[in-house]
């Protein structure tokens, strides 16, 4: 027979079901926020993962477009990259537990805009990689 020692309280239904019942009134708190953004034309995505990770993905509507600028000031770390349907930026907040990722497509930007976006984030990886010899297109 062996003994297996472990510093872990027994599981128990109770606390199990509180922790659901907390999660589902943070889902409800996040719903209305994110119903919130959609109606200003930014459709959000929200995960969170096991060790910690909140992970947002916002794709931004023509009508919200100019204000990407200002949204993306607020990223730390913030790093634009075209993608074949427009821009995407990535980047984090609340001392880098969460990342966001913003996507626009080209349709959905003006010049301006796009040129304010560009101007607004900490890095251009389009720009890093031309600019690095090793790379060839």
């Amino acid at each position: 027979m062996t003994i297996i020692a472990t510093s872990s309280a027994p599981l128990r239904p109770e606390a199990v079901n509180d922790g659901v019942e907390d999660v589902v009134a943070e889902a409800w708190n996040v719903y209305s926020q994110v119903q919130g953004l959609a109606r200003i034309g930014v459709e959000t995505s929200v995960s969170v993962s096991r060790k910690g990770r909140i992970t947002v993905d916002l794709l931004v509507s023509k009508e919200a477009a100019g204000l990407l600028p200002s949204l993306v000031e607020q990223l730390d770390h913030s790093a634009l990259t075209r993608t074949p349907g427009g821009f995407a930026v990535a980047g984090t907040i609340g001392q880098g537990n969460v990342s966001l990722q913003f996507r626009v497509d080209h349709a959905s930007i003006s010049v301006a805009d796009a040129e304010a976006l560009v101007a607004a984030v900490d890095i251009d990886l389009d720009d890093e990689i031309t600019a690095d010899p090793s790379h060839t297109l």
